[in-house]
Formats: structure tokens, C-alpha cells, sequence
């Protein structure tokens, strides 16, 4: 889990280096980054009913293989193909390492210490999440972006090896389940299409063809999905589980916390790193993060141990409601561009994430015969990937689209010319070194209202993105609220035949 949090965020420290490495164009080292997603969330449920149907000691150290492999293919690659090829394969290692090891904690533990374990396991997270800037920075800046790749090889090889010494016979099936293989291609269509149309439709434009034909062919996809498995005996999914409120709470729960995870992560470094706010280096960036890593580390083990005690009502929806308000400080204090305002709500939304992250699945996975727990752990794993793609997508559209207006409409009244105000857009939403090398360019007075009408569209923009999330956020703390159980989860997560 410490290699997959890992390896979603040390890259965004290293995007520069490997776009001048290998001579990489925006639109590759898009794909580089974006594809480590896709491949996850297309065959993360599939990949959980194989540990129902193989064992999850046989999963996990299939995924745990591929990971090794692709994680020597992204460092050693000399093209942008090698490099897409690698990130492609280490998230469908993540797709089986993710519900692998959830599964394994839901049949090793018992009903009552779930919550605690998987805890543990979101902590494990919030460290790998936290630190991979900073590890990705460091890497980058003193030797190369390899080596962030390199790194993961002996720790997986170590985790390969306590998986043959700790995951034995509990981990066997007692019967093998036939594979739903019609059902899996039509989900890894349907979510490819739809994280794809999510991920793109800022590019291509919210109301254009070829968003509309992407999302119909996901809408067709799901809908053949739906219907092959009220047809199956043992079906890649029960749908009858979503009908269940504390599952369907969990699900939500997990989505909306993966929303603010991933959306803090990438609005925070893009707002703090712009050269017209604070300006931060990567590291500095990185290092700025540690409050949130480290509440988010303390609250996953916190509200793990107290979901055992008191239910998961209270952790789930209070974290979330508390990331709603980390959400709300940082739109109201960001004009502040102030290091110190920022404290306060990076511990508000790292305690938030870190109560919610692990525990809203535990939530549903309290609820889940036994003899189903992969099949129950790939479908919060979709959730939770879609839920990180939606937090992007969403956020990003507004990020972009409210600071161009805010920067035109301040070009407009400072009389920039309608040519000038397209190259100044171009430059407001590209790289941090394009904006700088624009602003040095312009003369003054030009330079510095142009500046001043950069920050201020800058600071908008975020604060729009964390109005999105906060009101997300708030919205997923209700419905944990009213959909979580409110006492311990003791008599849970039986087997089938108990149940």
C-alpha cells in the first residue's frame, strides 16, 4: 500500500525532469501520469473477484510481480512508449494489490479489530501519499527521476516475501467460483470510457461530440454490465450489495475521501508552486504538506480503533464534515498568500482524510459475507479511483476555467489587446517557467498589471477548486451520518451461510 500511495504522487515532482529526459510533449507526459489511473480503475473490481476465486495470497503476489516488472520498465525507459507502458502496468498491479489486501486484512481479523487493522493500513497510505512529493523531489533534484522507480523494487521483493511467510491457508478459497469474463470486459470498458471522458473533457470541451460519444459508449457499457450479472450465479459484482445502506455509504464515503485526497494533493502544489503566488520550489512544496501528512497518519489509526468501539457513523461523517471545513479555510484564506494561514487547514483536511480514507470501506465491509470480500473490496477500489478522477476533473475545470475569466476580464479592463490577452491565457495555464519567461518579457507597465491580474485569477481559481470540494466534502459527511452504523461492528461481516 506504502508503493501505490507512493507512486501516485512522487511523480508530480519529477514531471519536468522526465518531459526534458526523454523529450516528452504535454500531451505524453499527460498519458505518463494519467494512465497509472485508468488501468487501475478499468479492472480493479476484477481483480478483486480473482481472490475470491484463486485465493488472495496468489492475487497479491501476482500483483505484487507485475508491480516489480513495470516498476523496472518506468525506470529504464528511453521513449515516451516505454514510459506509458510502465505506468500502464503498474496500476493494474495496484488494481490487484489494492482489494488484495484489503481482503486479506477482512478474513485475518476478526469482526471487532477490522476497522483498527485497516486503519493501519490507511495510515500506511497517508505516509506513502505524504512524503511521495518530497521522495519524488529529492530523487529528482539530486540524482534522477529513476530513482523513484528503482526504490520500489527491494521493498516489493521484502513484501513478496512476508506474503509467502504470512498469507498461508486462510487465504484459500473453499470452493473456486467460475470467472464472470463477460462481466469484467464490460466494466473495464464502461469505467476505461468513463475515467477517460472525465480525465479529457476539459480538453476536448464539456458539451463536445466526442466527450458525448465516449460517456454514451461508458452509459451503454454499464447498462450491459447490469444485465449480465442478474444473469450470472457468481457475478464479478452483486448489485444486490449496493442496496445495502451501510455498503452503499461506504462506497460514497470512500469516493468522496479519495476526491479530496487527490484534489488537496494536486490544487495545493499547483497553487503554492505558481510563480505568481508563493513560488515555492518542489521540495518546499513537499515539505509545507507535512502537517497534513502527519494528521492524516495519527487520525487513519485514531479513527480505525474508534470505529471498534463506537461504529463508524461518527469517524466517517465527522472526518469528512472536517475535511469540508479544512476545504472552506483554504478558499478564505488563500488571498492571504501567507505559508502560516495555510497550517491550520492542511490539519483540518489531513484529519479529515486520514478518519475516512480506510475506514468509510471498512464501513462497508463490515457488511460483506466473507466468501465475497475481494469481489466487495474491487468495487470500493472503483470507487475510490473514480471518486480521484472526479475530484481532478471537476476541480481542475474549475480551477482553469474561473482564472482565465478572472484574468481576461482584469486584461480587459487594464486595455490588453484581444491578441496579447490569448497568448497571456496560453501562458496563465501552462507551465510555471512559460508564465515567468512571459512576464519578463512584457514591459512595464504592462508586466506588472499583468502580474498583479495573474495572482489574483490564480487565487481564484484555487479557491473556487476547494469551494468544490469542501461542498463535496459536506455532502459526503451527511450521508455517512445517516447511512453508517452508530455502534461497533462486533456481530458483523459474517459468512454467507451465517447469514
Amino acid at each position: 500500500m506504502f508503493v501505490i500511495a507512493l507512486n501516485t504522487t512522487a511523480i508530480n515532482s519529477a514531471v519536468n525532469a522526465m518531459a526534458d529526459d526523454l523529450g516528452l510533449t504535454s500531451s505524453e507526459l499527460v498519458w505518463a501520469i494519467n494512465v497509472y489511473l485508468l488501468a487501475t480503475a478499468a479492472i480493479v473490481a476484477t481483480a478483486g473477484q480473482l481472490g475470491d476465486v484463486f485465493g488472495v495470497r496468489t492475487v497479491v503476489l501476482v500483483g505484487l510481480a507485475l508491480f516489480v516488472i513495470a516498476s523496472v520498465v518506468t525506470a529504464t525507459a528511453d521513449s515516451s512508449l516505454q514510459l506509458i507502458a510502465g505506468r500502464a502496468g503498474q496500476g493494474l498491479a495496484a488494481a490487484f494489490l489494492m482489494p488484495g489486501s484489503m481482503s486479506a486484512i477482512q478474513l485475518a481479523f476478526p469482526p471487532g479489530q477490522r476497522a483498527s487493522a485497516l486503519g493501519i493500513w490507511g495510515a500506511t497510505a497517508g505516509i506513502g501519499f505524504a512524503v511521495g512529493p518530497v521522495f519524488g523531489g529529492i530523487w529528482t533534484d539530486a540524482l534522477s527521476w529513476r530513482g523513484i522507480f528503482w526504490t520500489d523494487v527491494p521493498i516489493l521483493l521484502a513484501t513478496a516475501a512476508l506474503a509467502l511467510a504470512t498469507l498461508g491457508g486462510l487465504m484459500r478459497p473453499e470452493r473456486r467460483k467460475p470467472l464472470d469474463f463477460e462481466g469484467a470486459a464490460a466494466l473495464a470498458v464502461a469505467l476505461f470510457l468513463l475515467v477517460l471522458g472525465i480525465q479529457q473533457g476539459g480538453q476536448w470541451g464539456w458539451t463536445s461530440a466526442t466527450l458525448v460519444a465516449v460517456l454514451a459508449g461508458s452509459t451503454v457499457a454499464f447498462v450491459v454490465f447490469a444485465v449480465i450479472e442478474q444473469r450470472r450465479r457468481y457475478p464479478l459484482m452483486h448489485l444486490r450489495l449496493l442496496g445495502n445502506r451501510t455498503y452503499a455509504g461506504g462506497n460514497v464515503a470512500t469516493f468522496v475521501a479519495t476526491a479530496a485526497l487527490i484534489g488537496l494533493l494536486y490544487f495545493f502544489t499547483l497553487f503554492v508552486q505558481s510563480v505568481v503566488t508563493l513560488d515555492f520550489s518542489a521540495v518546499r512544496a513537499s515539505l509545507v504538506l507535512l502537517p497534513y501528512g502527519i494528521s492524516m497518519f495519527l487520525f487513519a489509526l485514531i479513527a480505525g480503533r474508534a470505529a471498534d468501539r463506537v461504529g463508524y457513523a461518527l469517524p466517517v461523517g465527522g472526518g469528512l464534515l472536517a475535511c469540508g471545513a479544512g476545504f472552506l479555510m483554504f478558499a478564505i484564506v488563500a488571498p492571504d498568500l501567507s505559508e502560516s494561514a495555510l497550517w491550520l487547514p492542511l490539519v483540518l483536511t489531513g484529519i479529515g482524510v486520514g478518519a475516512t480514507f480506510a475506514t468509510g470501506g471498512a464501513a462497508g465491509m463490515s457488511v460483506v459475507p466473507e466468501d465475497e470480500a475481494g469481489e466487495a473490496a474491487g468495487t470500493i477500489n472503483v470507487s475510490r479511483y473514480v471518486g480521484g478522477a472526479v475530484g481532478l476533473a471537476v476541480g481542475a475545470a474549475l480551477y482553469v476555467g474561473v482564472a482565465v475569466d478572472r484574468f481576461n476580464q482584469q486584461l480587459v479592463e487594464d486595455g490588453i489587446g484581444e491578441g496579447q490577452r490569448e497568448s497571456l491565457d496560453t501562458a496563465l495555464t501552462g507551465s510555471p517557467a512559460g508564465l515567468q519567461s512571459t512576464l519578463q518579457d512584457l514591459g512595464n507597465p504592462p508586466r506588472d498589471l499583468v502580474a498583479d491580474a495573474a495572482q489574483q485569477a490564480t487565487i481564484d481559481g484555487f479557491a473556487a477548486a476547494m469551494w468544490f470540494l469542501a461542498a463535496l466534502c459536506v455532502a459526503g459527511g451527511i450521508v455517512a451520518a445517516f447511512t453508517l452504523p452508530r455502534r461497533a461492528p462486533g456481530g458483523l461481516g459474517r459468512s454467507r451461510r451465517s447469514t
